[in-house]
């Protein structure tokens, strides 16, 4: 499982684009070493029973040993549904992941189907490394239309569908149940607002002893203060989740920093270069009263908590209207499939069928497909914590969703420009006119890249 937040800004955005990656998986790689992954030569045409030939069809995934035998073992039943297919788990060392990937791309012997993360989707597609899945998807509609709403949107490339999303990492607030009683608040609901947020904050800091508690620990980038600007009835900070034009800087984006800025010179919230590394563990001591973290650090929780912590999770809150931040992780293939029938009935097996299966057993996201997403929730309520999965749900049925980060192939040259100009003007340190000098420098970035 990944680690959630963890060091402010510089680590901030390099720990998002890989928590796309890792957050909504079961742990950590392999120690087997990955042989030769190219595709099968096997003839005919894919899954068909007339060819009598068998079809093999090769993966991989970043996930533990423990996991890929959940995986595989969910799949011994598309097997037996599809006797014509045999799929094969290529294992791969997670800290290697993506530099094996990209060597297996361009040596055009990568696997069937391999996980990825949405960055790391749009940068291959963009290099013409993906195959083209338009086509299967138009012919099978129904199945298309079980994901959640607006979920596949990012997973195209110049119009073409080049991987299906796999499991969803959600962003909310665990608060632990016993400090808001004690400061005499009324625990979070689905559609609290800011005010609420802000005011418990404040009541939940203190300073005993010398020693600071701050009442929220979360890390804060320029897209949370959107959703912010947003649920205000204003302009997003990027106009779009997958090729934005354009960044702004609303009046009431402003606000929104504005109130952060006051919680953080009071007091009430962690400044930006706060150490965030060991939030959840001084959480499940009962020291953290709330903290913004992914959905995935639930399933940690119900494991390895005290029993007697009470803790609950809730929604981002809002101005006027709902606006939350979710990714996706999934899968997608190489240009250079042979049998790309077989391929797509893997793909839809894994998306469906196997999630049902293996996400009772560890229950760290919910699917992208929305039937399948019941296996998660179930699990959620069968543990005493329905209320997060209730809370997820609500995040993934938001009518506006925005971008957890820069998913477009300048992010690398954008953001550095949030990390010189954030944090000081979150500290007080630079004028707020400084998030207008941050925006002009980032537009500038992505005038360039057209």
């Amino acid at each position: 499982m990944t680690k959630g937040a963890k060091k402010w800004f510089s680590g901030m955005l390099t720990l998002l684009l890989f928590s796309s990656l890792l957050a909504a998986c079961g742990g950590g790689g392999s120690s087997d070493s990955a042989g030769s992954a190219g595709t099968s030569d096997s003839g005919g045409t894919s899954g068909s029973k007339s060819s009598g030939k068998k079809v093999e069809v090769t993966m991989i995934t970043w996930e533990s040993k423990e996991m890929n035998d959940k995986i595989m073992a969910a799949m011994k039943q598309f097997e037996q549904e599809n006797p014509d297919i045999t799929v094969k788990l290529i294992p791969t060392p997670l800290d290697n992941y993506g530099v094996k990937v990209n060597g297996m791309l361009t040596a055009k012997k990568a696997p069937d189907i391999f996980m990825t993360g949405n960055d790391m989707l749009l940068d291959n597609a963009s290099k013409g490394l993906l195959y083209d899945w338009t086509s299967q998807a138009e012919q099978d509609k129904e199945f298309m239309d079980g994901f959640y709403k607006g979920v596949v949107d990012s997973w195209h490339y110049d119009g073409k569908l080049v991987g299906l999303p796999g499991l969803l990492n959600t962003y909310g607030i665990f608060y632990n149940k016993k400090a808001f009683q004690d400061a005499g608040l009324t625990e979070p609901k689905i559609g609290w607002t800011y005010n609420d947020l802000f005011t418990a904050m404040e009541k939940l800091s203190s300073k005993q002893g010398g020693v600071q508690q701050f009442g929220y620990y979360a890390p804060l980038d320029p897209f949370y203060l959107s959703l912010y600007s947003v649920s205000s009835g204003a302009a997003p900070f990027a106009d779009s989740i997958l090729n934005p034009t354009k960044v702004e800087i609303s009046d009431k984006f402003v606000e929104g920093v504005e109130k952060y800025k006051t919680a953080i010179a009071n007091g009430y919230m962690n400044p930006p270069t706060f150490d965030l590394t060991n939030v959840m563990s001084s959480f499940k001591q009962g020291k953290v009263p709330m903290t913004l973290q992914g959905q995935w650090v639930a399933d940690d929780l119900i494991r390895t908590a005290p029993k007697d912590l009470q803790w609950g999770f809730v929604p981002m809150p809002v101005v006027n209207t709902q606006s939350e931040i979710y990714d996706a992780v999934g899968w997608c293939s190489p240009t250079t499939v042979k049998n790309p029938e077989a391929v797509w009935k893997v793909l839809k097996f894994l998306d469906s069928k196997m999630y049902e299966k293996v996400l009772p057993q560890t229950p760290v996201a919910p699917a992208a497909y929305q039937a399948s997403s019941s296996a998660y929730f179930e699990a959620l309520k069968t543990a005493g914590h329905a209320d997060v999965g209730e809370g997820i749900d609500h995040i993934l049925k938001s009518p506006d969703t925005q971008p957890v980060r820069f998913l477009s192939s300048w992010a690398g040259k954008a953001n550095p420009f949030i990390e010189a100009s954030w944090k000081n003007v979150l500290m007080g340190k630079a004028p707020i006119s400084e998030l207008n000098t941050m925006a002009d420098k980032i537009n500038k970035v992505i005038s360039e890249a057209k």
